[in-house]
């Protein structure tokens, strides 16, 4: 069932499982689109033509990330650009770079017929911004499938998050002449937006179903001598999340930012790895290397490539930070969640073992067994359903109360019995660091 599903499933289905042939579709035809229409100003060597032509006609043939290469690989060679940058071969993620180079500033006629000519006009409308814009979401798609395949998914949620919000610019980008000639592209849109995005929320906001779940706690027990009492509540509890998703809705810009700042990134470049050798498609351009003279414009080869499995090293960089490792106890939480409702019934957010304020104690605290855990004060209070109190303590009878808390109790030592010694697992590297 797809609600059973984590982020890291998703970014599996998107990146190697049944989305991929979707997205290199669209990847696909942007290329042809923008190959078809700049080729007669540009001129290619015959070998370059030839894996170009042999793409179009088999792009079925060709995994993700080799589709989304030719977005980056430097194919081209133009009059303009290489009378005034002397640049010999470029990209489609280097036009807007070179359009803006200091050197074309005393040749603006020039810039201007360059831009004239690399713009798509025909079958649909695709400016270089446009253009450089795919160019960086191909790049770092293919740091993303090589990362999710060598780790078995994406296994942090801001890690999926970073790969959602390029799909979603992605998607807004593509023009309606290939967004109605790609299969399954309002499908995918739909489970980006929809089950993906859900996922990774259920991780990385919990306290937004902890606070729908606190809200129906309270519904059932309204009646009808406080109903303005209980109806405030339920307001106030619903003028709060609208303000928490309100803020959750400039998600799309994340790959602006992100993108833009080398240095922001600089932390996640070192999740990269190489990708299998024996089944990839030996790339000819690989030891291409400009030949520009020292005042010429650099273009630099984008980094898709990383070090081997077998180079990497286990260092304390690899000891998950506290935020990373509150995003861990966030996913577990989701999947007792999923367990503990298809079993009882009664089992509500407040009853969760990780629930977003046991897990906050449980890493500040530094809770290493169940004694200390049963000791803690924030586990104890949901233990002994303290929550309960107030006007919504007087709403129950003494039997009821007693009810509520046996069934708190019950659902809390079934948890620790089924899953504290896989916590303990999860915290035991982070809290031998952080002693």
């Amino acid at each position: 069932m797809s609600d059973s599903r984590t982020y890291t499933d998703h970014s599996n289905s998107i990146l190697m499982g049944d989305y991929e042939k979707i997205i290199k579709s669209i990847i696909r035809q942007l290329f042809e689109g923008i190959y078809k229409e700049i080729k007669e100003y540009c001129s290619l060597e015959e070998p370059e033509k030839k894996d170009i032509n042999e793409f179009l006609n088999w792009p079925d043939d060709y995994d993700l990330n080799s589709t989304a290469r030719y977005f980056i690989w430097r194919f081209f060679n133009h009059k303009i650009v290489q009378k005034v940058t002397k640049t010999k071969k470029f990209s489609l993620g280097d036009i807007l770079d070179i359009a803006n180079s200091r050197k074309f500033k005393t040749y603006p006629m020039e810039k201007r017929r360059l831009v004239k000519q690399l713009e798509v006009k025909k079958n649909f409308k695709f400016s270089i911004y446009q253009i450089n814009e795919t160019a960086v979401i191909c790049n770092e798609l293919i740091r993303l499938r090589n990362l999710s395949a060598h780790n078995n998914g994406l296994k942090h949620a801001s890690q999926a998050m970073i790969l959602m919000s390029n799909l979603s610019r992605l998607l807004n980008i593509t023009p309606d002449y290939v967004r109605e000639r790609t299969n399954g592209f309002d499908h995918l849109e739909q489970y980006v937006k929809g089950e993906f995005l859900n996922s990774i929320l259920s991780v990385v906001r919990p306290d937004i179903e902890d606070a729908v779940e606190e809200a129906l706690l309270q519904a059932e027990t309204k009646t009808e001598e406080d109903n303005d009492v209980f109806n405030e509540i339920l307001i106030n509890k619903i003028d709060d999340l609208d303000k928490k998703l309100k803020r959750l809705e400039g998600l799309e810009s994340i790959t602006s930012s992100v993108l833009k700042s080398e240095e922001k990134l600089a932390d996640i470049q070192s999740f990269i790895y190489t990708e299998k050798k024996s089944s990839e498609r030996q790339w000819r351009f690989d030891n291409e290397k400009t030949k520009d003279d020292k005042d010429t414009y650099e273009l630099k080869k984008p980094q898709v490539e990383s070090i081997s499995s077998e180079e990497k090293i286990e260092t304390k960089a690899d000891i998950p930070s506290r935020s990373e490792m509150y995003d861990i106890l966030m996913e577990f939480r989701v999947k007792i969640k999923k367990e503990m409702t298809s079993e009882f019934s009664g089992f509500r957010n407040w009853h969760n073992l990780l629930m977003t304020h046991i897990a906050n104690s449980i890493i500040d605290n530094k809770i290493k067994s169940k004694k200390s855990l049963k000791e803690d004060p924030t586990f104890q209070h949901y233990y002994d359903s303290k929550q309960i109190y107030g006007k919504l303590l007087e709403k129950f009878n003494k039997r009821d109360i007693e009810e509520k808390q046996k069934t708190a109790t019950e659902f809390f030592d079934i948890q620790i019995e089924r899953h504290w010694s896989d916590i303990q697992k999860l915290l035991k590297d982070y809290f031998l660091y952080n002693k």
